[in-house]
């Protein structure tokens, strides 16, 4: 690509939108162009808001328009599958909101079209470019500053997610599970550099039909054990990842879009800061010149882990959900 700049689209005017519009002004070598809904007047709207030169009421029109390099696909989660795969069949690059998709078979047939029409793909996953994420993989990895990692613990506390209507539908994606699942399973591998080889899960279902709570434990192919909790229910549960170590620990709070980290090493505490207007813009900086460069998948939130992810959620709502998830197509 001979410019210099990569021209946004955003499929939907989701309340994300405005948090996105912030990490792409931010961004150098990016800018949004377009903005497509269900109606024009609300894409109108969006547009006006937040100064996007070109309205859509469709989004095949968003699709069509030659001046959008890349459309960012923020639908609701069973939106996310037909949305990307519309961008694609229009050869434009996409960025894929969490979770990738509903199933396993979805991620890799978008993976497979996306190399046929030699386009750029990527999940959506902010924590990968946050430059707290790479000091904790700094301090773990290469200073090992907490000695040999033994043991990770990750707690999540998402209230009021469960008043959207469609979170208590599995199968157009809700549940605790479908909606952040992929933020530590993806983390984990990230920060680690490694695998996950084991995992087993439970839910519970308090009043609703999805899942409103999660207990993951994984074992990972560096050796350490993993226990991962999420909850809709409560907001007294502090949401954290904490790497547990011979000689101490690393605590980052709110890990997907953290500014900071704390670092016990015996009686030392530090507390390290990073601040940042926008925790999108490190993503879109990635995006843009991975993009700008020709290639057709990121190097860091590369295919290998997402679909490594979707296997995982997968093979998890089929054994809590066997009837529902047949009827994701």
């Amino acid at each position: 690509m001979n410019q210099k700049v990569v021209r946004y689209g955003i499929m939907g005017a989701a309340s994300i939108v405005p948090r996105i519009v912030a990490g792409i002004h931010e961004s150098p070598n990016s800018e949004v162009v377009a903005i497509a809904a269900r109606s024009l007047a609300k894409a109108k709207q969006a547009a006006d808001q937040f100064n996007i030169p070109q309205a859509y009421g469709s989004y095949v029109e968003l699709c069509e328009d030659d001046n959008v390099d890349v459309i960012y696909v923020p639908l609701w989660n069973a939106g996310h599958y037909s949305g990307a795969k519309l961008a694609l069949q229009h050869h434009k690059n996409v960025l894929l909101e969490k979770p990738f998709t509903l199933t396993y078979v979805q991620a890799k047939e978008l993976f497979a079209l996306a190399k046929k029409q030699g386009c750029f793909l990527m999940e959506g996953q902010k924590a990968a470019f946050l430059p707290i994420t790479l000091q904790v993989r700094d301090q773990l990895l290469n200073k090992q500053a907490i000695g040999k990692i033994c043991a990770i613990t990750v707690q999540e506390s998402h209230p009021g997610i469960e008043k959207i209507p469609w979170f208590h539908d599995v199968t157009v994606g809700g549940g605790a599970f479908y909606g952040s699942a992929s933020y530590s399973l993806e983390y984990l591998q990230l920060v680690l550099q490694t695998e996950i080889t084991d995992y087993q899960g439970q839910v519970s279902r308090v009043g609703v039909q999805a899942d409103d709570q999660t207990q993951l434990n994984l074992k990972l192919g560096s050796g350490q054990l993993a226990s991962i909790f999420m909850t809709t229910l409560s907001e007294q549960v502090p949401s954290q990842m904490i790497f547990w170590g011979t000689e101490g620990s690393l605590m980052v709070p709110n890990y997907w879009k953290t500014d900071s980290y704390e670092l016990k090493v015996g009686k030392k505490i530090q507390q390290i800061t990073h601040p940042q207007n926008s925790e999108f813009v490190y993503e879109f900086n990635h995006v843009s010149e991975q993009i700008l460069q020709g290639e057709q998948s990121s190097d860091v939130m590369c295919p290998t882990v997402t679909l490594a992810t979707m296997k995982i959620i997968d093979r998890l709502y089929h054994q809590w959900y066997p009837d529902q998830m047949k009827k994701i197509r």
